[in-house]
C-alpha cells in the first residue's frame, strides 16, 4: 500500500523550473493587506451591529463576519505551508497572532494534519479522507448531516489538536520522531499567551458590547457556519467524484473551479478555487495561484484526470442526484 501520493509526473510536465522560481517567490504586501482587509470587514460588521442592533443587521453582519474570517483562514492555510513570509518564525508569529489564535489554533502544531493530507490525498491514510469519500455520505440523509459539519466537529478537532494517530502514521512511514519533533507537538508559554489573550478579548469584548449573545451570534456561530462548514464543503467539492471511491482514488481526485465572484466568497476566497495548482505545488502562495492555474490549464490536455468544474453548488447538486447510484447506497438497499 502506498504511503504517499506521487505528483512527480504532473510536476515535471505542467510547469517549468523557471516558472516555478517566479511563482514561488514570496511577497509580504498581499499578506499584510489581505489580513488587514479581513479584520477590517469583521470590525466594521461589529460596529454596524453596535450602532444599529436589529435582527437583520445581526444576520447580515454575521454572514460578513463568517466569510471575512474564512478569507483570513485561507491566508492561514498558506501559513500552515509556511508560505506567508520567508522566515518561518515570522510566518508562524503572523499566522498565530493575527489569524489562527482567534480560533484556538497554533501553526506549528496544527500544520501536521494538513501536511499529511497533502502527502496522502486519495490514499486511505489521509487524515482528511472522511471529507471527500462516498462511504460516509450514503444514504442522502448522511450527506445532509455531513454538510452541517455536526458529525465531524470532534473528529476535525481530534485530527488537528491531538496527534496520537499522526504519530502512528509517521512511525509507519519513517524513523521515530526526534526530540525536536516531539517538542513541536506541545504548546509553549508563547502559544498559550496568544490563545488565552484572543479568547479573553473575543468573549469579554463581545459580551461587554452586545451582551451574552454577542460572542455566540457575532463570532462563534458565523465562524462555524461560514468557515468550518464552508471549508468542509469546499474540500469535499474539490476531491469528491460521482463514482466509486476506489475508482476515484486512481485519478488523484484533483479539481479546480471557475466559480463566480459571489460564490467564491462563501466557498473559496483568496483564490482557493484554483485547487489543482495548490495541491500540485503547495509552495505557490495564494495570490499567485491564478497565474499558475492559467499555465497549467494550457498544458493539462495530457492529463485528462485533472478536472475543471464550473460551480461548487452545481457539483453539490450533481452529487446529490448521483447518490442513489453510489455503491454504498446500493449495498444499504440490498441489506435492508
Amino acid at each position: 500500500m502506498r504511503n504517499h501520493q506521487d505528483y512527480q509526473p504532473y510536476r515535471q510536465a505542467l510547469l517549468t523550473k523557471e516558472e516555478l522560481v517566479q511563482l514561488n517567490t514570496l511577497e509580504a504586501w498581499p499578506v499584510i493587506i489581505d489580513t488587514l482587509l479581513g479584520w477590517g470587514g469583521i470590525v466594521a460588521a461589529w460596529i454596524i451591529v453596535w450602532v444599529w442592533p436589529a435582527w437583520w443587521t445581526i444576520l447580515g453582519m454575521g454572514i460578513l463576519i463568517g466569510t471575512r474570517y474564512y478569507s483570513l483562514f485561507i491566508i492561514a492555510h498558506d501559513g500552515l505551508h509556511r508560505r506567508l513570509f520567508v522566515s518561518p518564525r515570522k510566518n508562524d508569529l503572523w499566522n498565530d497572532l493575527f489569524i489562527l489564535g482567534a480560533i484556538g489554533a497554533i501553526t506549528r502544531i496544527n500544520r501536521t494534519n494538513h501536511m499529511q493530507h497533502h502527502r496522502r490525498l486519495a490514499i486511505p491514510s489521509d487524515p482528511d479522507r472522511y471529507k471527500y469519500i462516498n462511504a460516509n455520505k450514503v444514504p442522502r440523509v448522511s450527506f445532509l448531516m455531513f454538510v452541517t459539519g455536526l458529525p465531524y466537529v470532534f473528529r476535525a478537532v481530534n485530527n488537528v489538536f491531538f496527534l496520537n494517530h499522526h504519530q502512528e502514521q509517521r512511525n509507519a512511514s519513517r524513523a521515530p520522531s526526534s526530540q525536536h519533533d516531539r517538542q513541536d507537538e506541545h504548546y509553549t508559554a508563547r502559544d498559550l499567551l496568544i490563545l488565552l489573550s484572543w479568547q479573553a478579548a473575543l468573549i469579554g469584548g463581545l459580551t461587554i458590547l452586545f451582551g451574552w449573545w454577542g460572542y455566540i451570534l457575532l463570532w462563534l456561530g458565523p465562524v462555524y457556519i461560514f468557515c468550518f462548514t464552508a471549508d468542509l464543503v469546499r474540500v469535499f467539492c474539490e476531491h469528491s467524484q460521482c463514482r466509486g471511491d476506489e475508482d476515484a482514488d486512481l485519478s488523484m481526485r484533483l479539481a479546480s473551479y471557475s466559480s463566480s465572484l459571489l460564490e467564491r466568497q462563501f466557498f473559496a476566497p483568496n483564490n482557493m478555487n484554483h485547487h489543482i495548482a495548490h495541491h500540485l505545488w503547495p509552495s505557490i502562495p495564494y495570490y499567485k495561484l491564478p497565474k499558475a492555474e492559467m499555465l497549467i490549464r494550457e498544458r493539462a490536455s495530457i492529463y485528462p484526470a485533472l478536472e475543471w468544474r464550473g460551480s461548487y453548488l452545481t457539483h453539490i447538486i450533481s452529487y446529490w442526484r448521483w447518490l442513489p447510484q453510489a455503491p454504498g447506497h446500493l449495498l444499504n438497499l440490498t441489506n435492508s
